[in-house]
């Protein structure tokens, strides 16, 4: 059983997961996958965020199906091939890594019983306070990073000088990567934490 405890401002919230730790024998696509084909077509895995595995430079292609006399029923056998060539690519595995499967949770207020709706609730609103104590109240000097409200405050821009004949209570700020610049209510910003 693992056991989590958040000390939060109004209380205590406790999780316990039962589960296990599960194995298989089998291994796995290796997400750190790299390599070629004959030809010198450089082939790779990509996964995002403990997503599934996947292969954005090969292309999957499924055989003719086929009746299979061992199990009585029709199978289509499927590959990876390169899209600019046709060779086949068999990528990369790894052993297998354990994986947490839950059995069951069970959640706790400052100690009293509560359902997972409850417990996300207070989850949401711990956010809620602690963005709405990360709202800025006052134009930040100019090169400072801020955050956007919009997105939970995960996106960083750079305040810019704001035209002069813009209100005390705006900011311009500048997004990274595109440049792009846009003058923001201060409520819509958060300091960094």
């Amino acid at each position: 059983m693992a056991t989590h405890e958040l000390l939060l401002e109004g209380g205590t919230l406790e999780f316990e997961n039962d589960g296990e730790w599960v194995t298989s024998n089998l291994p796995e696509p290796d997400p750190q996958w790299r390599g070629a084909d004959s030809n010198g077509h450089e082939h790779y895995a990509a996964q995002a965020d403990e997503g599934p595995v996947t292969y954005p430079t090969l292309t999957q292609v499924a055989g003719e199906p086929y009746w299979c006399s061992d199990c009585q029923d029709e199978h289509v056998d499927t590959w990876l091939e390169c899209p600019l060539c046709g060779e086949k690519v068999t990528p990369g595995t790894r052993s297998p890594r354990p994986k947490w499967i839950s059995t069951g949770s069970r959640y706790y207020w400052n100690g009293e019983p509560i359902s997972h709706e409850r417990a996300n609730e207070i989850i949401a609103e711990q956010r809620r306070a602690e963005l709405e104590a990360r709202r800025l109240t006052s134009r930040p000097k100019i090169g400072s990073r801020v955050y956007l409200v919009t997105d939970d405050g995960t996106t960083s821009v750079t305040v810019v000088p704001t035209a002069e004949d813009e209100p005390q209570d705006r900011v311009t700020v500048m997004h990274d990567g595109t440049g792009r610049m846009e003058t923001l209510p201060l409520g819509d910003l958060l300091r960094a934490r």
